[in-house]
Order: C-alpha cells, then sequence, then structure tokens
C-alpha cells in the first residue's frame, strides 16, 4: 500500500504534466473553478481519467466530505446549478448516505460523490488505488485490454476482475487487493500473461 503522504494522485497538479486528455482536464478544472468551489469539502479525483484508462464517454469523479449534508447541496446548488444536467440527489451506497451532483461543462460531464468519509477512505479512491498498481506493475497490454472492455460497456471494475480472471463481486474483490503485495500482483498478472 501506497502511503498518503507521497501520493501524487492527492493534488490534482498532475494532470497539468499529464496525457492530452489530463492536461484538458485541467484545463476546465482551472476554467470553471471547480475544485476550488468545493476546497472545503476535501475534492479529490477518482476514476478513470487519473490512471489514464478513460474513454470517450468517461465522465469525471469528484469525492468529497461532507460534516452536514445540507451544506454539500447548498454549495453544489450555488456554484453548479447553472451548468448543463444538473441533478442533485441522494442515495445510500455501502450502507452510507451518499450526495452525488451531476453536471456538465462544454468538455466535461461530472459526478460529486460526497459520503461522511474521507475521500481516500471512500471505495473509489481505494478501487483507483488498486487499478493503478496493477497499470503500474503489468506489461502495456494490460492498459489496453482494460481499455478495450470498457469501450465495450463493461464498467472498470468487472473490466479489471475479467481480465485477472478474479471471481466474486467486482467492487469487493478489488477492495481485498488493497492489503496485498507487490507480489501477490506480479503473481496475479503473471498468470494472466501480464
Amino acid at each position: 500500500m501506497q502511503s498518503l503522504e507521497s501520493n501524487p494522485f492527492l493534488e490534482p497538479d498532475y494532470l497539468r504534466l499529464g496525457n492530452p486528455k489530463q492536461q484538458e482536464l485541467w484545463q476546465d478544472l482551472e476554467k470553471w473553478k471547480i475544485l476550488k468551489n468545493l476546497i472545503g469539502f476535501k475534492p479529490t479525483l477518482a476514476g478513470t481519467i487519473p490512471i489514464n484508462i478513460d474513454t470517450e464517454t468517461s465522465d469525471v469523479d469528484i469525492l468529497v466530505k461532507y460534516n452536514v449534508p445540507s451544506h454539500l447541496q447548498k454549495i453544489c446548488y450555488a456554484k453548479f446549478r447553472n451548468f448543463a444536467n444538473y441533478s442533485f440527489s441522494e442515495k445510500t451506497i455501502s450502507l452510507r448516505v451518499t450526495l452525488l451532483c451531476r453536471f456538465s461543462t462544454p468538455k466535461f460531464q461530472y459526478e460529486i460523490f460526497g459520503q461522511s468519509l474521507e475521500p481516500t477512505e471512500q471505495y473509489a479512491w481505494i478501487h483507483m488505488m488498486v487499478e493503478n498498481r496493477f497499470l503500474t506493475l503489468a506489461n502495456g497490454n494490460f492498459r489496453e485490454t482494460i481499455r478495450a472492455l470498457k469501450r465495450n460497456g463493461i464498467k472498470t471494475e468487472h473490466a479489471f476482475c475479467q481480465t485477472l480472471a478474479l471471481k466474486g463481486d467486482p467492487f469487493k474483490t478489488l477492495l481485498q487487493w488493497n492489503q496485498k503485495s507487490d507480489d501477490e500482483y506480479k503473481e496475479l498478472l503473471s498468470k494472466n500473461g501480464f
């Protein structure tokens, strides 16, 4: 497991020097002040664009922590309601009250995902860290295999589990890999030809 202090994904600056899509996302976030408007909620990017397995239809996931749900709702309404496709909803996900705010800029679709947990303790973050370790330790074919499955409409977690022949609920299975060593990752990748 990577320590949080040294984790480059915690500061969105890495996007500025990333691939063309990541650079475009950086410019969009800056132009519309999206992260700045959420600063009190510890906004943290997750999903496929940060780890370079996005497809043409990938949205931008922003994890936030709220203390009072209505505060997040008010900020989202005040700052994002004038964007296209704005919506705000509340769901229970993994027994937690989860607030979802969606909207689009001309270039990206955004989903703000709010829970009462630190962003780095939310499942979407842990999934991204596990997926990034697999991508880092695998050969180049692995990333393209994942992308191809995603282009065919398969969700990210399912694509990883399918490619690595992992059984069970993909969301729970990937969480378990957060505790495993690099050697265990390499062994599984090697067994599957990556």
